[in-house]
C-alpha cells in the first residue's frame, strides 16, 4: 500500500512541476526548463540577492523549474543561437577562465550590479550567435570558440578614454 501512496505523491508532484514549468517557461519542455533554471541560477542576467537564489536552489533541487527576471527570454534567445543548456554552462564556465581585462568585449564589463545582490551578466545575442557554430560545427574547443567570438567583436567596444 505504502508503495501506491508513494507513486501518487511522485506523480502529483511531477504534473505539478509538469505545471509550474508551463507556467514560468512558455514554449520549454519541463525538463529543459529545469536545465536552464539550474545554468540561470549561477549565470543570471539580472543581479539576485544571495537569499533569493538560496531559495530558488532549493526548489530546483526539488526539480522544480524556477525562472528569476529575464530568465525565460535569455534562454528563449540563446536557444535560438543555438545554446542548449550545457553549451551556455561551457560558455559561462570558459568565459570565467579569460580575464575580463583581456577583451573590451568581455561581458564582465556589462555585469548588472545592484547593492549587495550578486551580479548579473546579460545574454548578448549579437555577440554569442556564433559560438554555437565555432563550437559545435567548426571544431574549435571551448576556450579558442570563446577568445575568438571576443576578438571579434573588439572593434564594437571603444576602447577607454585616457586622462593623458
Amino acid at each position: 500500500m505504502s508503495a501506491d501512496f508513494n507513486d501518487s505523491a511522485d506523480s502529483h508532484s511531477h504534473s505539478e512541476n509538469r505545471r509550474r514549468a508551463a507556467e514560468q517557461w512558455p514554449g520549454f519542455e519541463p525538463e529543459v526548463a529545469l536545465h536552464w533554471s539550474k545554468v540561470l541560477l549561477h549565470h543570471s542576467p539580472d543581479p539576485q540577492r544571495a537569499g533569493i537564489k538560496a531559495q530558488m536552489s532549493s526548489a530546483i533541487k526539488r526539480g522544480i523549474p524556477i525562472a528569476g527576471p529575464g530568465w525565460v527570454s535569455t534562454a528563449d534567445a540563446a536557444r535560438s543561437d543555438g545554446f542548449t543548456p550545457v553549451l551556455y554552462q561551457t560558455l559561462f564556465d570558459t568565459l570565467q577562465s579569460i580575464p575580463r581585462t583581456a577583451f573590451r568585449s568581455h561581458p564582465g564589463h556589462r555585469q548588472n550590479r545592484h547593492g549587495t545582490y550578486l551580479p548579473g551578466t546579460p545574454y548578448e545575442s549579437e555577440l554569442w550567435c556564433d559560438w554555437p557554430k565555432l563550437f559545435l560545427v567548426e571544431g574549435f574547443d571551448a576556450h579558442a570558440a570563446t577568445t575568438l567570438t571576443l576578438l571579434r567583436a573588439e572593434p564594437k567596444f571603444p576602447r577607454p578614454r585616457s586622462n593623458n
